[in-house]
């Protein structure tokens, strides 16, 4: 599925250089899909790839900290370089707010916990990476929830009872409907299910159901006119169109040359973006229409990745391969 992580990654730079599609942010439906994956992705890890015994869950927790850690922090570092270098966004830094970058695990809680190094505008040090905050916790709890099946429904009830409370707004819906573990949790469970799916198929009458309800779901919004101001619409489509498409990408592989390169190069799109974006608007300004601005942003972000994967990854994946 590499192809499609750095379609995904694509979109979300996309999305934070005001692309939109008839109106629709693509970058949360990307998000929405990057989930399903991540549930289905590592339960196949869980289940399927580590060899079980005493300490399958630390090799767990080292195999999520070596795919996810080393790349943001290759991001974090040329990103406080560029600050340093060229003050650009008037940073502050404050060891608390370094600090929670530092670890990630508490950016997608921006609303209560103070992560900005940026001031003018506030930004963390890697942008996208609250959603990377929220998959870490997710990584936290999975195995325990794997173990116990009966946890795990409860959660994903529990889960999907916040999400729909927030798009009603009865409680904040950005916040419980996109950015906080209560309300996306369901979604990781989906994409687990998923995997689960394929050696035990009595789950697809589940999930045909559930893909159902999510599509009247959808339409019943559409049909009232009562979409809420945040995320409703493009959380609800990354779920439509994500279960269908992970469940067919998991019965059909095809063999295409460059996918695990494509997979790898993902990431450091995703984590880079927002440093190119921000490097043209100090050195070169906006110079460039629409479609030239977004080949030259992703180029130079496809330029800027390639080290982090050749030179850091690769090592770093040989060595966690063999250790699982």
């Amino acid at each position: 599925m590499g192809y499609l992580r750095l379609f995904l990654a694509w979109l979300v730079l996309l999305s934070h250089i005001n692309w939109r599609v008839d109106g629709l942010n693509p970058g949360v439906f990307a998000v929405v899909i990057f989930y399903l994956l991540a549930g289905s992705v590592v339960t196949h890890l869980w289940h399927d790839v580590m060899t079980p015994g005493p300490g399958k869950l630390r090799r767990f927790y080292q195999d999520r900290f070596l795919r996810i850690y080393p790349m943001y922090a290759y991001a974090m570092l040329l990103t406080l370089l560029f600050l340093l270098y060229t003050g650009f966004g008037q940073p502050q830094y404050q060891p608390l707010a370094l600090f929670n970058n530092l670890i990630m695990i508490p950016l997608n809680y921006y609303m209560v916990i103070d992560s900005t190094v940026m001031t003018n505008p506030a930004w963390n040090l890697v942008p996208p990476a609250w959603s990377l905050a929220v998959e870490v916790q997710v990584y936290l709890l999975l195995p325990f929830l794997l173990l116990r099946p009966a946890w795990a429904g409860l959660a994903f009830v529990a889960s999907l009872i916040v999400y729909m409370l927030a798009n009603l707004s009865l409680i904040q819906p950005d916040y419980f409907g996109y950015r906080l573990l209560p309300g996306v949790l369901f979604i990781f469970l989906l994409g687990s299910i998923l995997q689960r799916a394929q050696q035990q198929p009595r789950w697809y009458g589940f999930l045909a159901f559930f893909w159902l309800a999510m599509v009247l779901t959808y339409v019943g919004f559409a049909w009232t006119q009562q979409f809420p101001e945040a995320y409703t619409r493009e959380t609800l489509l990354g779920v439509i169109i994500g279960l269908p498409l992970i469940a067919v990408l998991n019965h059909w592989r095809p063999r295409l040359p460059g996918n695990g390169f494509a997979g790898q190069l993902s990431y450091g799109v995703f984590v880079l973006h927002f440093l190119v974006i921000w490097g043209l608007a100090h050195w070169q300004g906006h110079h460039f229409n629409s479609w030239q601005y977004a080949l030259v942003v992703t180029a130079l972000t496809v330029l800027l990745a390639l080290p982090g994967v050749l030179l850091l990854e690769k090592r770093i994946n040989r060595w966690r391969f063999a250790h699982n």
